[in-house]
């Protein structure tokens, strides 16, 4: 098998077409090149060959002097290409995590027949009145942390009992941009930020964590009081608050 058909395997995973990966290959081959001197090389055509080499640059596999004239381009070293390859299947993969998590709370929820005994540790609760029920008894008196992108559960007993649980203790609301106008008029004492996107929702308070997901128009959640489960609900949700804007009000 030749390098330039095993390389295309590779390359076109990541969206590069036979011009990027023929140009890519050539400047590796020949040396520096400038447009022109490619598209002979290559029989990229001339009409296009520019396009090619910007998309290159642009995915930093190829490098421009333009300094000279013409200009010449440079491939960037096959290990640093190998580096931003395996550096974009890392995020696609990580990005697919809280997809696979989702869809394994459902299956579990699902198939809780053909499952091993839950322990005390997570309890599955279906259905949005429950999962509000276990979100109030999750508050408690103490300080609240909550997440949502879910209108359904910013109704007026949950709103209620985060201004009063508020006057005490401090409350963080993480809500996405679109639900902003139905907070706005909490008072001060609740810190509010808001980000473009949420996959779930979420509350942690002294009485435990809830992790919610909406599929269609289900709600399933999981309910837990176990202090590492609840550390580790606090630490991204840190995470989400640290990278989030603040709401004007």
């Amino acid at each position: 098998m030749s390098i330039e058909k095993n390389f295309r395997e590779i390359a076109s995973l990541i969206g590069l077409t036979s011009y990027d990966i023929k140009a890519y290959l050539a400047l590796v081959e020949h040396g520096p090149l400038t447009a022109r001197d490619l598209a002979m090389r290559t029989g990229i055509p001339s009409s296009k060959v520019y396009s090619v080499l910007r998309k290159l640059y642009r995915l930093g596999l190829v490098e421009i002097d333009n300094k000279k004239r013409p200009e010449l381009f440079y491939a960037v070293s096959p290990m640093d290409v190998y580096g931003k390859i395996v550096q974009r299947f890392t995020d696609y993969i990580n990005s697919l995590k809280p997809l696979i998590d989702s869809l394994q709370l459902m299956y579990e929820s699902t198939y809780r027949g053909r499952m091993a005994a839950q322990s005390e540790v997570l309890y599955v609760v279906r259905g949005l009145d429950s999962t509000k029920e276990f979100m109030i008894k999750s508050m408690g008196y103490g300080n609240i942390d909550f997440a949502t992108p879910y209108i359904e559960l910013l109704d007026h007993r949950i709103i209620s009992t985060l201004e009063e649980v508020s006057r005490n203790n401090e409350v963080r609301l993480l809500i996405t941009q679109d639900l902003a106008e139905h907070v706005k008029d909490l008072p001060p004492r609740i810190h509010i930020r808001v980000r473009d996107k949420l996959f779930g929702g979420g509350l942690i308070g002294i009485g435990g964590v809830v992790l919610v997901i909406r599929h269609g128009t289900n709600y399933i959640s999981l309910y837990s009081r176990q202090d590492y489960i609840i550390d580790i609900a606090k630490t991204y949700f840190n995470y989400l608050w640290s990278s989030s804007s603040t709401i004007q009000r």
